[in-house]
């Protein structure tokens, strides 16, 4: 979004009109009308009751975390932002079963914490178990990695997760991701709403950037169009890698993540930066991905590819 000039025109109208930063807390005698507008856009997107603005996903993550009741069960590799101290389960599908099963037989009360999508083996998590719980949970899932690249027009997990559940479904996400802004949002009920506006990391943090909030608020058909080539990018570069083994990927997520023979240095070598660094742990193993944008030309996926290819042979 930085090198789309459109949006660089609301960017700079923003600045003029806001200043450089709000530097004050959102409880303060002083208030922006702009927040509360970009709230309820959030809300439309994504369709929940209310939204609340923070200044980073993590703080939305960990302030919504912080609000959970019961017993709080965690996903198998959940962002740290959701994590509880304890997981459950090795994998995804014993996890869901175990959650399942348990929630449906515990009297007390159960909290489900998830990322939406596996950004290290990619993939878009399918919440249909949600459906053989028959009692209340809460259910906080991270859309970081999902909204305004997944689901219907980018309103990301929200739009994807069954509405014939008596879950009560929460959402918290980073802003940077899709959106490429600075912030974070967590939404739900009204309830749960008013809960996260008396939370240190609403009352004490600094509010995202105005002038990027004017920017989104009035730059919704610009990230369409951009929205729209982001997934003609992806398409396209899936065909020009099709009969590359070992690349994994999900349409619409645009990460692919290479093999071990995809050396990144070797790749670098040719001209092509990709992605590479352990994550979340930066004492684990490091991932190496290519990660697709709007901005990319087909010469660009095209020698990309190619340089895979090369890579392919050498090593085989």
């Amino acid at each position: 979004m930085s090198d789309v000039p459109a949006f660089v025109q609301l960017l700079q109208e923003g600045m003029q009109k806001y200043g450089w930063l709000f530097p004050s807390s959102r409880i303060s005698n002083t208030r922006l009308k702009l927040y509360e507008e970009a709230e309820a856009l959030f809300s439309e997107i994504t369709g929940v009751e209310e939204s609340v603005l923070f200044s980073s996903g993590f703080v939305a993550g960990r302030s919504a975390l912080s609000l959970l009741e019961g017993e709080i069960m965690s996903a198998p590799d959940s962002h740290p932002a959701i994590l509880h101290e304890t997981s459950f389960g090795a994998d995804r599908a014993q996890w869901t079963s175990f959650v399942t099963d348990y929630a449906n037989s515990s009297p007390t009360p159960i909290s489900i914490t998830s990322d939406s999508v596996n950004p290290l083996n990619p993939g878009i998590y399918d919440f249909g178990f949600l459906q053989k719980i028959r009692r209340q949970v809460t259910v906080l899932i991270d859309d970081s990695h999902g909204i305004g690249v997944t689901g219907k027009d980018g309103a990301g997990t929200a739009s994807l997760v069954p509405s014939d559940t008596p879950a009560r479904l929460l959402f918290s996400y980073s802003l940077s991701k899709a959106f490429g802004i600075a912030g974070g949002v967590a939404g739900g009920t009204k309830e749960f709403a008013e809960q996260l506006r008396n939370t240190s990391g609403y009352c004490a943090a600094t509010p995202p950037l105005p002038a990027q909030m004017y920017a989104f608020l009035r730059g919704q058909e610009i990230y369409s169009e951009q929205r729209q080539k982001l997934y003609e990018n992806v398409r396209f570069f899936s065909e020009c890698i099709r009969g590359i083994p070992g690349i994994l990927f999900d349409f619409p997520f645009p990460v692919f993540v290479l093999p071990p023979w995809a050396d990144a240095a070797l790749l670098q070598d040719q001209g092509v930066l990709i992605s590479s660094f352990a994550y979340p742990d930066p004492r684990g193993p490091k991932l190496n991905r290519i990660v697709v944008n709007a901005l990319h030309v087909p010469s660009d996926l095209e020698y990309a590819a190619e340089s895979l290819w090369k890579l392919f042979k050498n090593a085989n």
